[in-house]
């Protein structure tokens, strides 16, 4: 049940038009509960990972509203980045500093940030390493790992901020195949372990299996919102079945 109480974000007649007149989102309302999944999947373009973007603000919304654990976010308010630090992102492209080793790229943030002693933030990273299954890699660069490999520390590096929320905008879409399952099996963990996450996702199995809730968008609108064995089985919008019949593999 979605009470007030247990809502750590939601986004209110949330409207976002860039430069080039393009509607990307049309007056979009949801909310996402304490420890629930939600994955958010549709055709491209049809602003999923604007609206995920939007709801850190990394992108500023033309109207409307989103809300953080009961806070209004304003791109302007001193608070954005202390709230945005509870807000965990992982990028299709990994977003890896290069020069820095893969301990350090975990722990730059919460030593910096948190002003975590460099014993405990080595600590915390080493901890982290070993949850994602990267511990031999604690001293390896970006350079070399594979992509799977990179994903899963940026997965880490998000985890040590200690934060309330995970965004993943698309976090396997830029992978091999064969590297898709690893990263997803990090997600599945994170589920298990009660992680309030937002997922945008063209893996539609992972989207059935994980999913507390479903959204799917189309054109800037939210067209459905569904319980994976509702959504996916009987989707009830004809937008909603069309795109299924052409993603689902029979």
């Amino acid at each position: 049940m979605q009470t007030k109480d247990n809502q750590i974000i939601v986004v209110n007649n949330l409207y976002k038009t860039f430069n080039d007149n393009i509607h990307a989102l049309n007056g979009v309302n949801i909310s996402v509960n304490k420890g629930e999944v939600v994955t958010i999947i549709g055709p491209s373009g049809s602003g999923k990972s604007t609206l995920l973007r939007c709801m850190n603000l990394m992108e500023v919304p033309t109207s409307g509203n989103v809300f953080f654990k009961g806070e209004a976010l304003h791109i302007k308010d001193k608070n954005i980045n202390q709230l945005r630090e509870k807000m965990g992102m992982v990028f299709q492209s990994f977003n890896l500093f290069p020069h820095l080793s893969v301990l350090e790229n975990i722990t730059l943030s919460p030593k910096l940030v948190l002003k975590m002693s460099d014993e405990k933030a080595k600590e915390l990273g080493a901890s982290l390493l070993n949850q994602v299954g990267l511990s031999d890699k604690i001293d390896s660069y970006p350079n070399q790992l594979s992509g799977g490999q990179k994903q899963r520390v940026a997965i880490a590096r998000a985890l040590a901020m200690n934060p309330d929320v995970m965004l993943f905008d698309e976090p396997t879409s830029a992978l091999d195949p064969e590297m898709v399952g690893e990263v997803l099996q990090v997600m599945r963990n994170l589920a298990n372990q009660g992680m309030t996450m937002v997922i945008v996702t063209h893996e539609m199995n992972f989207a059935k299996d994980v999913s507390d809730r479903v959204i799917f968008m189309a054109e800037g609108e939210i067209i459905e919102i569904g319980e994976p064995t509702q959504l996916f089985n009987k989707p009830k919008e004809v937008r909603t079945q069309t795109f299924l019949k052409r993603v689902l593999v029979k």
